[in-house]
């Protein structure tokens, strides 16, 4: 496989039937959008589907790219594989007229490369859970609370409140 031939839409077909919609799929390997090896899906296949139609004027293409990555849990930093689906939507014109919105292309094919690298990498989740209800760690001790408590004190006070810590600890041994 070359870089970048995988993923051309031939849309000549599609400039003789206004308004008819064309599907396509794709599976392909994360090297084909070049190096992107430092985010987590790049060692995976993604898959993209959607259509494309001539209005008349424009080429619309939509679809969404399946892809899953081997994250870091935000909050327990445990690898975690996360399933994601990115929808995307472009208008291209082979016209030189073209408005600033629209994405000029030769007129004989429309290359999604870029177009889906982008999606991915602008799409890509700040955080990731391994899990909705996820603990984390403890503040502490460093435990992941997921797979057992620790045996840290639930309450700390925090060194700048140890002053009026004392102080209600105080008037709570005069009370009693």
């Amino acid at each position: 496989m070359s870089r970048g031939k995988i993923m051309k839409l031939q849309v000549e077909q599609a400039k003789e039937h206004i308004g008819k919609k064309f599907p396509y799929s794709y599976t392909i390997p994360t090297s084909e959008l070049g190096d992107v090896t430092a985010f987590p899906w790049s060692r995976h296949d993604i898959t993209i589907n959607g259509e494309f139609w001539f209005d008349g004027q424009n080429y619309i293409v939509q679809g969404s790219i399946e892809s899953k990555g081997d994250y870091e849990c935000s909050r327990c930093l445990t690898t975690t594989e996360h399933n994601r689906k990115d929808s995307f939507e472009e208008i291209f014109s082979d016209s030189r007229d073209a408005v600033e919105d629209v994405i000029p292309f030769d007129g004989e094919e429309i290359d999604l490369t870029e177009l889906i690298r982008d999606t991915l990498i602008i799409n890509e989740p700040s955080q990731v859970l391994c899990q909705d209800d996820c603990k984390g760690l403890c503040v502490h001790c460093g435990a992941n609370l997921n797979v057992s408590p620790c045996s840290c004190e639930s309450f700390v006070v925090d060194p700048r409140f140890a002053e009026l810590r004392a102080l209600l600890d105080e008037k709570d041994d005069r009370l009693s």
